[in-house]
Formats: structure tokens, sequence, C-alpha cells
């Protein structure tokens, strides 16, 4: 069953509204319908006019009147086997308005533009249907290439143009990185992604198909995709996390995995994954037995291996020797759970330092950077971040050592990881350097 829904995409006092069609996932053909509103008398959950003046209502009933034409056209046409597109809902529009005879303003409306890959809304929905059908294809990645074709669309639409793969220029994807901070509100670091994402298709359009590209594209710089908040607990506040006890089994679960983390030093949807099985130990030369667990990163299908700290060694002991359970058989709901729980568990060990981080805003409903407790900005990510930073800072552990453990490839990826500069390491060196110094003339 087709869906109607009413848009308004931009902030104005004469804002265009639109209206979506959705025929399926990837037929969802969306167009002006001539009206327009005043951005603030628009309710973006109920996809309609707020009603609160006669000429308000009036546009409301409006509205519906031709929602209902919309869904018969439809119904009529199925029957007939029509292929429904922007092409079909424009007609639709024009003849219902009653304005058949007007030029209708498109500065890309080639026949066969819904069909031809070079164009790059095309590709990128040929491209999405293959990778969901790749085994090794993440989730992830096909929701991440899914939001860039809806987000582009949009673009797309505002611009009243279809881009083609060939046009797609440094000066196009910097409009498009534009739009998507000022027209939808989202963060630097955010759209910095989508024009990460929309490099790499751009690039496989290239290199597996043969797609000619812009001359400038290449060095187009997506800008920063870090989120440049480097938020750690150091030992000091591990301590404080141990030392939490509560009547809630979540609470003290997240604790135990929050202490594992910062000793293991792995991405949480790997830390999660790790079973007592994983476990293995060796024996030097000297007859002394270590234990290890062995972990196969996702990201870059990376194998390294863990030696076991004594303090993950104790909570493995309060469990008879396994790790602490997971809070949901869903990876996705217990990586969720766990940024939850962690959080309470900071919160009552009194972890609250003011700090500058990433939050999200329930009422503007976009992450904003605030001054807030530390307790409230810590997430799963400072697992490995912690463990990283902490034994960075101890001179019986090289940096290969670590990067070893944490799976950077580069020492510089590393440092730039924990907040680390080329000033940070020379300092350290010259420290080393006195201290040799020192001991040579005492």
């Amino acid at each position: 069953m087709a869906t109607v829904k009413f848009r308004v995409l931009h902030q104005s006092e004469t804002a265009q509204i639109y209206v979506r069609l959705s025929v399926s996932r990837s037929v969802t053909p969306q167009t002006k319908i001539g009206l327009t509103i005043n951005s603030k008398n628009w309710s973006v959950a109920n996809a309609a006019p707020i009603q609160k003046t006669p000429e308000l209502k009036k546009l409301a009933i409006q509205l519906d009147e031709f929602k209902l034409h919309l869904i018969k056209s439809y119904n009529s046409d199925y029957s007939e086997g029509v292929i429904f597109n922007k092409a079909w809902l424009d007609d639709v529009v024009q003849k219902y308005f009653g304005r058949v005879d007007d030029v209708i303003e498109n500065s890309n409306t080639d026949e066969g533009a819904e069909e031809d890959d070079n164009y790059f809304s095309v590709y990128l929905n040929k491209h999405i249907k293959f990778k969901e059908g790749l085994k090794e294809t993440k989730k992830e990645y096909v929701n991440k290439l899914k939001n860039l074709r809806d987000r582009f669309s949009e673009f797309e639409e505002q611009r009243n143009h279809k881009y083609l793969i060939l046009n797609v220029s440094a000066e196009v994807l910097a409009n498009f990185k534009n739009y998507l901070i000022v027209d939808c509100s989202l963060a630097e670091t955010t759209s910095s992604r989508f024009i990460k994402n929309f490099k790499t298709v751009l690039f496989y359009a290239n290199d597996n198909d043969g797609k000619p590209l812009h001359n400038k594209v290449r060095g187009f710089s997506p800008g920063s995709t870090n989120g440049e908040f480097k938020i750690y607990l150091n030992f000091r506040e591990i301590d404080k996390v141990k030392k939490v006890v509560t009547l809630d089994k979540d609470w003290n679960t997240a604790r135990d995995w929050l202490v594992i983390g910062c000793f293991l030093g792995q991405r949480v949807g790997d830390l999660f994954r790790i079973t007592n099985k994983d476990i293995f130990t060796k024996i030097d030369y000297n007859g002394i037995t270590y234990r290890f667990v062995e972990v196969m990163q996702e990201k870059g299908a990376k194998r390294v291996v863990v030696p076991l700290h004594s303090e993950v060694e104790s909570i493995l002991l309060k469990y008879g020797g396994q790790f602490p359970p997971v809070f949901s058989e869903n990876e996705d709901s217990n990586a969720t759970l766990f940024n939850r729980y962690l959080k309470k568990v900071c919160e009552i060990a009194g972890i609250h330092d003011i700090i500058k981080g990433r939050m999200f805003n329930e009422e503007t409903k976009k992450t904003e950077i605030v001054n807030a407790e530390k307790c409230y900005l810590i997430s799963s990510h400072a697992c490995r971040r912690s463990f990283a930073t902490n034994f960075y800072g101890d001179k019986n552990y090289s940096t290969p050592q670590l990067m070893a453990i944490t799976g950077h490839t580069t020492e510089a990826q590393f440092l730039n990881y924990i907040g680390k500069t080329a000033d940070d390491w020379a300092m350290q060196t010259a420290k080393t350097f006195r201290k040799q110094s020192q001991s040579k003339t005492s």
C-alpha cells in the first residue's frame, strides 16, 4: 500500500510544500505541489499545517483532499501497470491544480534519467542493492548509503536538478555539505561523514564501473570526521568505577564491562563478542604461564592478541571464569544499553568534572557541543581510548605494543586517536634524555 506524506524542507516565510509518494523502499518520488507556507506554521510531527488560523485550516483541508486524489490516482494506475516515478507524480500534481499548460521548470528532465545510472542518484540506488546482496556487507554501511541517498535526493529536489556522476564537482560537494549543515541542521562532523561516503561511492563507480569523474572531485576534502573531544577515564576514575555497588543488576554488569574494556582496549562491538573460548595460555622459557585473549576486530578484519590484565582476571573470577553477560542478543541494542548504563555507573562513581564534549539535545534533536559533567559525556568508546591513553603515558609500554592491541596501523593515527601531537612525543623523549643524563652524573 502506497503512502503519502507532505513535507516542508526549508525554513522560510514562503516555504514550498512537497509531497512524497512512498511506493516501496526504493521508489519514493517527491515533488513540489505549488503551495507555500510559513515554516513556523508547519508541524513536522504531523506533516501538516498547524491549524491556528482559518487560512491554515483551509490549507490543511486542501492538502487532505489532494492526498485522497493522489491515492485514488495511484490505485487506478496501479491496476494498469503504470511505472510510478517523479514524472508520474508531477503529472498528477499539474492536472489536479490546473497547471497543465504551465512550463515545469526543470533543468534536467532528460528522458530515461530515472533509469540511466550515469546519474548519481540512479547509480547509488543500484549500488545499494548490490551491496545488500553481499554477505560481507555490514548493515551499518548500507544504512549510511541509504541516508546519503535520501539526503541527496532532497538536495536535488531543492535545486530542481539531477546530477550526472561526471558533473559532481568539488563545488557540488561543497554545496551539498553546506545544505546538510544549514538546511538539515547536521553537525560539521556528521556532514563530513556524508561527504566521505559520497566520495567512496564516486570512486567505486570510477574504479569498478568505469564511470568518468569530474577532474576536481578527488582533491576535495570532506572535512573532519573526528569528534575532536578525546574523552577517557584515567586510572583514578577507573578505581572509582570499580568500587560502585548498586542493587541494579544491569548497572553492576555495565561497571564490570567498563573496567574490562579499559584494560582490553577494544571497540564495543568487538568487546561484546569475546567469550572465555577466546582465552588461551602460553608458557615462557622460565615455565611461567600467561593468559591471553584473541580478538578478531571487525573493522579491518584484523587479529589482535591481548594479555589478560589482573583487573580483567579478577572480574572473570567473579563470573566463574566467564565474561559478564551481555545486555541483549541484538548487537546494536547491546551497545545502546551499555552506553545508557555506563553513564549511570560513572555518575554514581562521582565522575563529575566539567569537560567539553558532544551531547544529544532532546528538544532540538541535534548533537551539540556542550560543557557538561564527564559522567554524562562518557560513551562505550571510552574503553578503547582509556586503554590507549593510560598506557601510552607509561614508559614500560612502547607505542608499537599498544598499537598491536588497539589495531591502529600507523603511529600518527594512534597519536591522533589519543590526542597526542608531535610536540607531546618530543617532550616525552626530552624527559627520557634528561633522566639518562642525570643518572650518568649521579
